[in-house]
Formats: C-alpha cells, structure tokens, sequence
C-alpha cells in the first residue's frame, strides 16, 4: 500500500485540512480549526507522532487523526 499525506496546514481558510491519500482507499480528511498562532516544526512532530502510533500497532488512519489532534493540542496551548 501506498499513501502520501497532503498537508494544509500553510493553507489560507478558517480550517486546516490535511488529506491522506491511499492507492487502495478513497480519500480522508482530517479538520481542526485554524488557529491564529505559528510554530517552527509543526511538520516534524506530525510526522514523529505518527511513527510513534504506528509502532504502537495503530491503523494508519487513526495513527494520523491522533498525530493531528497532538499537533492541533501543542500549537493550541502555544496560542495562549
């Protein structure tokens, strides 16, 4: 199987979508909101946090969803 993330985290909008591509499955769209702060490695820690549910035997869609949400949980805290 092949997948590729696509992430929009630099997109404009009030959401930020990433969207997991598979060759064997249609797309999936992971939404949070946008939020009006920055952070330097935000890329690198989804990737991270996604290594580290997959080693934990998670489906890759779930070990994305919860690599999403850390991200979102880490730049929310960063915002206040």
């Amino acid at each position: 199987m092949q997948a590729l993330l696509i992430k929009g985290g630099h997109a404009a909008g009030p959401r930020s979508t990433d969207i997991l591509l598979r060759s064997d499955h249609g797309p999936v769209r992971f939404d949070t909101p946008r939020l009006a702060t920055s952070m330097r490695g935000t890329g690198c820690m989804l990737a991270s946090a996604i290594a580290a549910h997959l080693a934990k035997a998670s489906p890759l869609e779930e070990s994305v969803r919860k690599g999403k949400l850390f991200v979102f949980g880490k730049l929310q805290k960063g915002a206040k």
